[in-house]
């Protein structure tokens, strides 16, 4: 017991040290909060950034909301550091449907104009490599494929802000589609989100400027938070004149030791595993009762680990499904500009992605069940066969 005191407070003392250097305050105290003591999401993703670097973790900007003292992050940190054996029981999945519903409720609420005109959504669960094939379809010179724009679950810029934490859930998604798109720098991005939110601007005009902006590229929106919200999806019916749907599903065990070892529990509350099965289960239960009452000519079904073992075949077979002829920049996604640079600090979308120089086809491998792998509900079970996984 002595020893982990006496690491609590050694991690209380380097954190402490850290807190003062992001914000450039001396007297600090560890049950002082982060947000209290003139910490913003720009000074917070400063400040994860640095954590990463020194502990070797992954985190997320909404941790220093649900941790937002010294005192509560180094028990956190110890807890990563020393982790017990695995203790989760198995998930109920009607309980994780019910909670999801609460958290985006189905409103009554009118189509605010006329159909915009078609949009590609890539649809899919956390932690299924949805931020590798935004990045190829970058290449490609007739796309538009921003990070993260977190526009189609709200219906206002103000309902948006509040919906990503104030901010602190906000990974700048739109700040970098607008750089790309207004050839500005990430100071007058920043002004004009501003002006767009003070003006209470509706995600509905919003996405007509992106597209006017873009044209005569597509445009491609990857939001995996969309998956979870029903209403969400309905949106992308009414809003659009048929758009197009990219269905990205990949085995259920790589996606929950890939959630647990990104710490996406700080994202999605709940015991870690659970979380990520549940995500897995219900995100691709939404797309496909969504995808169910969509024309057939609108959606295509894509496995990650078939983009993995041949990235040309799957990027042909794509721009087919998209009526687009193939460019070899697809399968090159580390190369060129494709809107993967660090914002105020912050990533859009997989972090790990940025540790690696080239698509890596050692991942396929994660279909394998390990010893630590816990058991899968019989829905998770059933539709991981359905997508044609097998070895659960």
């Amino acid at each position: 017991m002595k020893r982990v005191v006496t690491t609590l407070q050694s991690l209380e003392l380097e954190l402490l040290a850290l807190w003062r250097e992001v914000l450039e305050i001396d007297e600090l105290g560890c049950h002082d909060k982060f947000s209290d003591r003139g910490g913003t999401p720009e000074r917070g993703g400063r400040l994860i950034e640095k954590l990463e670097q020194r502990f070797q973790l992954i985190l997320h900007l909404p941790w220093l909301v649900a941790a937002p003292t010294v005192k509560e992050q180094a028990q956190w940190l110890l807890y990563r550091c020393f982790p017990g054996p695995p203790t989760e029981e198995i998930a109920k999945p009607q309980s994780w449907r019910e909670a999801c519903k609460q958290r985006f409720p189905d409103l009554p609420e009118e189509t605010p104009g006329p159909p915009l005109k078609p949009v590609v959504f890539l649809l899919s669960a956390a932690r299924t490599g949805s931020t590798l094939l935004r990045i190829m379809l970058a290449g490609h010179s007739k796309l538009f494929s921003p990070p993260e724009l977190e526009l189609l679950l709200f219906r206002d810029m103000q309902e948006r802000r509040g919906g990503l934490m104030d901010g602190w859930s906000d990974f700048k998604g739109l700040e970098r589609a607008l750089m790309e798109l207004r050839s500005c720098d990430q100071a007058t991005a920043g002004r004009e989100v501003s002006r767009l939110l003070e003006e209470n601007a509706s995600t509905y005009q919003l996405y007509a400027q992106i597209q006017a902006l873009c044209a005569p590229r597509l445009l491609v929106d990857k939001s995996p938070s969309y998956a979870l919200s029903r209403p969400a999806l309905r949106r992308s019916e009414s809003w659009f004149r048929q758009p197009r749907y990219i269905h990205l599903v990949r085995h259920p065990l790589p996606c929950i030791r890939s959630w647990t070892a990104c710490n996406f529990d700080q994202v999605l509350y709940g015991p870690p595993r659970q979380a990520a099965e549940m995500d897995w289960l219900i995100s691709n239960e939404n797309i496909l009762q969504h995808l169910g009452g969509v024309k057939a000519h609108q959606h295509l079904l894509v496995r990650y680990e078939d983009v993995l073992a041949d990235p040309e075949a799957q990027m042909r077979r794509l721009c087919q499904f998209l009526g687009l002829d193939y460019e070899a920049a697809l399968v090159h996604p580390y190369q060129g500009e494709r809107m993967t640079e660090r914002l105020d600090g912050l990533i859009s979308g997989d972090k790990m992605f940025y540790k690696k120089s080239s698509i890596d086809a050692s991942a396929l491998q994660g279909a394998c069940r390990l010893p630590e792998d816990g058991a899968l509900t019989e829905e998770t079970r059933r539709m991981a066969e359905a997508f044609g996984f097998v070895k659960l």
